[in-house]
């Protein structure tokens, strides 16, 4: 995509923009003002839907024991709903929505290329679905950075998940660069190795470099049965990598309008998101076929997530949603199923035009955002 350059295998920023004369630089300076939206967050002045979507969610919510949360923000108006929406939930692989913001940045910052060609070898291979390890046929593989991140949000493969992660900076940065964005009840802690480790109960002394994929198979395989149930249940209520469902309607918001993103990288995280296949009975299970949506779909254990913005018909606008379910006293189909009924509820509610023109939401005052449609489409 010829973005950003940096030498990756050396570390260091290609030369040249030091000689720039100063005014090219102010030109620079203010073309890249231009291109990106204020790293300051505007808050978002909001008023709440009616009651009755509220009790219709709460229906639909009880149909899985209550284990689910909802949060909407509707984008042109600022109106919100939610059910469980303060509440904390497992992310699983929703996590990767941050991380590409972080990554993106980097990228905008010339600190990443996307062009870079690496070579992973199969000690960067990580458990859980892969299809790049998958594919490899226990060979190191070479790949684009471009490549792996699309792999990263198209089809959650967790090996380009860790290398992406790693050219984010870590767990920590990214949940610095939400505190940055103003997302406050969302947290990135740990790699994918370490996650699927503590899934099965693999102990948290094995160093992270033992955790790729075919040694993580072998220590799994000589865990008792009882220790891996019992890590599996303790994946629910583990208070990492959690969200609650308002801060990640929050982020999908703050994605529409830029979230300090140049326009290009903006477009590319949304028209990669709308490129996603995953979870065809969740957000989309019974909207209208071809609805657009660009969304991250999480499992993990007990949690069954889907979160992302539909485009709403006939100009009604767009909806930043997230679900989170976690139980496992419900089926996979169950809980899907609920997502999709919860996801057509807010479909049928905010594309009146009453929803979003009304008095109620007159009141509301959104920030300024990119326009509603991403370049291109």
């Amino acid at each position: 995509m010829g973005r950003g350059r940096l030498d990756i295998a050396r570390g260091k920023a290609l030369p040249g923009v030091a000689c720039l004369p100063l005014l090219a630089l102010i030109l620079l300076a203010a073309s890249g003002r231009a291109n990106a939206q204020m790293q300051d967050p505007s808050p978002w002045s909001t008023c709440a839907a009616p009651d009755s979507l509220t009790r219709a969610l709460e229906r639909i919510a009880r149909r899985v024991g209550g284990e689910i949360g909802i949060a909407a923000i509707h984008l042109e108006s600022g109106m919100t709903a939610s059910v469980n929406g303060d509440r904390r939930f497992p992310m699983a692989s929703v996590s990767k929505v941050p991380m590409a913001l972080e990554f993106l940045r980097r990228v905008d910052a010339g600190e990443v290329s996307m062009d870079e060609r690496l070579v992973l070898p199969i000690t960067e291979f990580r458990p859980g679905n892969s299809p790049l390890a998958s594919w490899s046929g226990g060979r190191p593989v070479t790949v684009t950075v471009d490549s792996l991140f699309r792999l990263m949000i198209k089809v959650s493969d967790n090996t380009a998940t860790d290398a992406i992660l790693g050219m984010a900076g870590g767990p920590e940065r990214v949940t610095n660069r939400l505190r940055e964005l103003g997302i406050e009840d969302m947290d990135v802690d740990r790699s994918e190795a370490r996650t699927f480790a503590d899934l099965v109960g693999i102990p948290d002394t094995v160093p992270e470099s033992e955790l790729y994929r075919y040694n993580h198979f072998r220590m799994r395989d000589a865990l008792p049965d009882s220790v891996r149930q019992a890590a599996r249940i303790a994946y629910g209520s583990d208070p990492r990598d959690t969200a609650t469902p308002e801060a990640t309607a929050r982020l999908m918001a703050e994605l529409w309008r830029g979230a300090g993103l140049t326009r290009e990288s903006r477009d590319l995280l949304i028209e990669t998101l709308q490129a996603s296949r995953s979870g065809p009975r969740r957000l989309r299970g019974h909207l209208p076929s071809g609805t657009p949506v660009a969304h991250k779909t999480g499992t993990m254990a007990a949690a069954v997530n889907d979160v992302g913005i539909i485009t709403l018909p006939d100009g009604a606008g767009h909806l930043a949603v997230a679900v989170y379910v976690n139980t496992l006293h419900r089926t996979t189909y169950r809980r899907e199923r609920t997502i999709a009924q919860a996801s057509r509820a807010l479909y049928d509610y905010f594309r009146a035009a009453d929803a979003v023109t009304g008095p109620m939401a007159s009141a509301c005052r959104p920030p300024a955002r990119y326009p509603a449609t991403p370049a291109g489409r």
